[in-house]
């Protein structure tokens, strides 16, 4: 507490001064070292930090007077009791409650000694049945002067108890240090650590107190840690800062982004027709929740993946390459209704907002350091800050929307495993169902149909603080408060964001993964060296969405310009594939004669992509697979067994036989015999 007084001595804004005079609200303040004068506000003075008084401890602290409101029923009537015989001792009358006025007694008279009011009242509660000493009487006056009603309470019941009670504090030490060694280590019981303290204790000669104050003391160091739940509930908590949590409250789209990856609840069929998991890797825009682009992959989530999300994050769903083939296509495999047609899905991706990021919080992982990636976010001037390492409360968004894809969506899907293994069906495997490319599709149209018209807990606004709005509510709010410049990028901003390889461009197209590469542009280059420094070494830039295999993109550096490259068999394809799916497609054909022609590899492209097969035909599988342990060529052949006359043998000025969609590995030049 503050107060100044006249003719007092105090510091103030760097100078002693001395208070001469007082007009209403003001003071006249002398200083000591010019002898100045100085009108300063009553208000103005106290309310200034440099303020100092000479006396600070001149008024008495209010810090114990609620004290009352602390204690418990008998110990505040205690206090009450005492409080107005000793007032009544002090002022001559008892304390006014509120009541019909008291009439004051004689014998408490201010007249009389303070003596003689002790004497007076001591007699009086010996009379009453509640005899309190002179002694006594005196320390609890004594009390009240120095601390007032406070000073009157028995301190043994405002004392606050200790943890460990009477127990030896070294022994206290040993049970923390328990509860902290439990952070990585398997769960056990409570009994345990009480072995291993009481065990410790003996050796080290300390006393010991029972098992059940050692179980007590152990509760209440327990705190809200776990130690003995859940070993991902107590990691997890055990990553939380030691803190205060801070809060993001941006206030217009794209403020603040959260980009993070996670394993999908679900299994699905895998190219190769296994059975496995998918990495979700997801962008959310903080201000109106909305996610502004999320992909699936097959296994871990790569560098390259993040460029190429923030790529489909600025490009609406239907300008990206080959969206629409893999849509047609998931249509046409999926049971009716599950994705719409043309028109309707089209003016529902419309009302997806496109919100450019303006800073970007993601972990320290490899998969978002990638060199594109940062280079992308310099280049449009967003910022990046790096989470705390294993803190995912620094990015507590983005962890709410994987939730929210697990009860929305996830858990509706065959093939849901659950969040923990309790709660995991009896095979989920066996119930895969899904392929990649249709579990992508539908969880965009899900993305644009259902979460962004459904109330967010997180969204509301000051106006209507009980209302939850949508995250397509929240946007449309404040994008007419703070609108923002509208972007979406174009194809070649695209294709700039994917990944960079470099080839050569030969007679016969470009040989890229195995596979081969045409465009009618690319006749003027071919055989010509591109003339680029290290690393390209005079190949050509090649870009590449590992998601889309179809086409390739190849950098024209003379016009400047992108030469799209079509695969030679992708008219004779299904549908657009991943790197994934053509990885498997390789596999499985070379496990069979140890090549690769284009023909074969289209044909297990296109085997993958249909829809996986039925019980009855693994069934029929497994068993010609055990009946017969050896699979047979079913490669096509030429008639007489002649080999097939499409493959080119090798020629000095070659850099790879051709055949008729992909590249076979090298081999030695052979001579072969033809027959008119």
């Amino acid at each position: 507490m503050k107060s100044v007084r006249l003719f007092d001595y105090i510091s103030f804004d760097g100078d002693s001064w001395q208070v001469v005079a007082q007009d209403g609200p003001e003071l006249a303040l002398k200083s000591l070292s010019t002898n100045r004068i100085q009108r300063v506000p009553v208000t103005d003075l106290l309310a200034d930090e440099s303020y100092l008084p000479d006396s600070p401890d001149r008024l008495p602290t209010l810090d114990n007077v609620a004290v009352l409101d602390t204690l418990e029923p008998k110990v505040r009537e205690k206090a009450l009791h005492l409080h107005r015989h000793v007032y009544e001792v002090l002022q001559g009358v008892p304390p006014n409650d509120g009541e019909a006025e008291i009439k004051p007694k004689d014998e408490y008279s201010l007249s009389y000694t303070l003596e003689q009011r002790i004497e007076a009242k001591v007699e009086e509660l010996r009379r009453a049945g509640t005899p309190l000493s002179i002694r006594t009487l005196k320390r609890h006056i004594a009390a009240y002067r120095a601390e007032g009603l406070a000073g009157l309470v028995d301190g043994r019941k405002t004392r606050p108890s200790t943890i460990g009670g009477r127990t030896d504090t070294r022994v206290v030490a040993l049970l923390e240090e328990q509860i902290a060694g439990q952070t990585n280590l398997s769960t056990g019981t409570r009994s345990r650590a009480v072995l291993r303290v009481r065990l410790q204790a003996q050796e080290n000669g300390w006393p010991v107190p029972s098992d059940a104050t050692l179980f007590r003391v152990l509760s209440r160091l327990e705190r809200s840690r776990s130690p003995f739940g859940q070993a991902t509930t107590r990691r997890s908590k055990d990553n939380r800062p030691d803190r205060a949590w801070g809060h993001h409250t941006p206030s217009r789209p794209g403020q603040l982004v959260e980009i993070d990856s996670t394993p999908l609840d679900l299994m699905v069929v895998y190219p190769d027709n296994s059975r496995g998991r998918v990495d979700l890797t997801a962008a959310i825009d903080v201000a109106t929740r909305t996610p502004i682009a999320a992909i699936l992959r097959p296994v871990a989530t790569k560098a390259v993946d993040a460029a190429i999300l923030l790529a489909r994050a600025l490009t609406p769903l239907p300008m990206q390459p080959g969206w629409d083939a893999s849509l047609a296509y998931s249509r046409s495999i999926l049971p009716q209704g599950m994705i719409p047609g043309d028109d309707e899905a089209r003016a529902t991706l419309a009302a997806k907002p496109v919100i450019v990021p303006e800073s970007i919080t993601m972990d320290r992982g490899k998969a978002f350091k990638s060199s594109t990636f940062m280079n992308a976010c310099e280049q449009l001037q967003i910022s990046v800050t790096l989470a705390s390492p294993r803190t995912p409360t620094d990015k507590p968004h983005i962890e709410s929307f994987f939730r929210g894809v697990r009860t929305g969506f996830v858990q509706h899907l065959a093939g849901y495993v659950g969040p923990t293994v309790v709660q995991r069906g009896a095979d989920p495997e066996a119930e895969a169902h899904w392929g990649l490319a249709e579990v992508q599709n539908m969880l965009d149209l899900w993305i644009v149909g259902v979460y962004l018209n459904r109330p967010s807990p997180g969204l509301r606004l000051p106006a209507m603080p009980k209302k939850e709005l949508t995250p397509n509510e929240a946007f449309a709010a404040l994008a007419g408060v703070a609108p923002q410049v509208n972007v979406a990028l174009g194809r070649d901003d695209y294709i700039n964001l994917l990944p960079v390889e470099y080839r050569t461009i030969q007679p016969y197209g470009i040989n890229f993964e195995g596979l081969l590469y045409e465009a009618p542009e690319l006749a003027e280059y071919r055989g010509m060296s591109s003339r680029l420094p290290s690393p390209a070494n005079g190949k050509w830039e090649v870009r590449s969405d590992p998601h889309r295999m179809n086409a390739i993109w190849v950098r024209d550096h003379f016009k400047g310009t992108w030469i799209e490259a079509r695969w030679v068999l992708d008219r004779q394809s299904l549908a657009p594939f991943s790197r994934d799916v053509l990885e498997a497609a390789k596999k499985a054909v070379q496990r069979r004669d140890g090549t690769t022609p284009g023909k074969e590899v289209l044909a297990e492209v296109n085997r993958i992509l249909s829809a996986p097969a039925s019980t009855v035909e693994k069934v029929a599988r497994k068993r010609a697979a055990a009946a017969s342990p050896s699979v047979p060529d079913e490669s096509p052949r030429a008639p007489d067994d002649r080999p097939d006359l499409s493959v080119v043998p090798e020629t000095p000025d070659r850099e790879a036989e051709v055949s008729t969609g992909s590249v076979r590995p090298r081999r030695k030049a052979q001579r072969i015999d033809m027959e008119d």
